[in-house]
């Protein structure tokens, strides 16, 4: 008699350096990154993981909920994204082609959550913590500078998420 194995419904988060941080390295990489960060998405849904959770920032928030459409269309289509808004209009200050992203990973992901009707002092903190207290594992792109995903990086340590560092990966 065959066991069947079932996953939990695990879920993880992304967390990145804004495309203002990624230094010429990085973007001199980008295929190589969007290859490790498609890597560590597949090998995530290998080991249960089910639910995908983007933070919509510029940078790599945004290319981590992009390659989860990807890996949702051509291999594994019961993943799940869900985009944790850190505030109503968060994009209305982007440049055309940031916004245009924004918009059609909005119009693709399973859910939308809006943490807050405007913005308000903290409310970046906020969201990087509802990632992370939604997750059991941290996908990111960290190079050690201070900053919102150093907070992040620094609170999935302490609530005991495993990560996946991307950059290390690169470096």
């Amino acid at each position: 008699m065959h066991e069947r194995v079932i996953f939990l419904d695990k879920s993880a988060c992304f967390s990145g350096h804004r495309e203002a941080n990624f230094d010429k390295d990085c973007t001199e990489a980008d295929g190589i990154l969007s290859a490790r960060l498609a890597n560590a998405i597949k090998a995530a849904y290998d080991n249960g993981f089910r639910r995908f959770y983007s933070g919509m920032a510029r940078g790599f928030d945004i290319i981590a909920a992009e390659a989860v459409l990807h890996e949702k269309k051509t291999r594994s289509p019961d993943i799940s994204l869900i985009c944790a808004i850190p505030f109503e209009g968060q994009e209305d200050a982007w440049d055309r082609s940031w916004r245009k992203r924004y918009d059609k990973i909005l119009r693709e992901a399973d859910d939308k959550i809006v943490l807050n009707e405007k913005y308000i002092t903290g409310c970046y903190h906020e969201r990087n913590r509802y990632l992370v207290d939604n997750s059991q594992l941290l996908i990111c792109f960290y190079a050690g500078k201070s900053g919102g995903t150093r907070h992040t990086y620094e609170y999935a340590l302490k609530k005991g998420l495993e990560i996946v560092n991307i950059w290390e990966e690169l470096s």
